[in-house]
């Protein structure tokens, strides 16, 4: 099974404050809209709560606490590596979305990077985790807006 990594980050690392994304620049949640489409997302509860579910994509939610859903797209599991077995019989790609303890777990251990980093430096509680050595950049794109931002695609070797 393919794993693959979404983020978006502010220049100085921030991913979140709180359960908020402390920006807004248009056009970015777009790429996670397209590239998520039709795709598991593997998520923290906290993450899954902040964002709610978007239409034609099913999740994965990792949670220690007795958190359930009804909703017949999601799944809920009590630890990550739960998750990826489960996962592994009824998918080949899975994207992790969130939030920051999810990603410094799985980091070294996803195929793909999609980063966003927005053109801001601002405050928050929750950072993204160091991109390590092993991934090399594949694609950059810069995207004029409100906020400007640059996509990039890291592999990892």
């Amino acid at each position: 099974m393919k794993l693959s990594l979404m983020a978006a980050k502010s220049k100085n690392g921030v991913i979140g404050n709180g359960p908020d994304i402390p920006w807004q620049a248009k056009g970015e949640q777009l790429l996670f809209k397209a590239m998520t489409y039709n795709q598991w997302l593997l998520v923290g509860r906290k993450t899954f709560e902040s964002m709610g579910t978007l239409p034609n994509r099913k999740y994965a939610v990792i949670s220690r606490s007795d958190f359930v859903s009804e909703d017949e797209n999601v799944m809920v599991f009590s630890s990550i590596e739960s998750a990826l077995r489960q996962l592994a019989d009824i998918t080949d790609h899975v994207i992790v979305s969130g939030g920051g303890e999810i990603y410094r777990s799985l980091i070294s251990k996803v195929d793909t990077l999609h980063i966003s980093t927005i053109d801001i430096e601002t405050e928050g509680d929750i950072v993204f985790p160091d991109i390590p050595d092993s991934f090399s950049l594949a694609f950059e794109q810069k995207f004029e807006s409100n906020i400007n931002y640059c996509y990039q695609i890291w592999q990892n070797s």
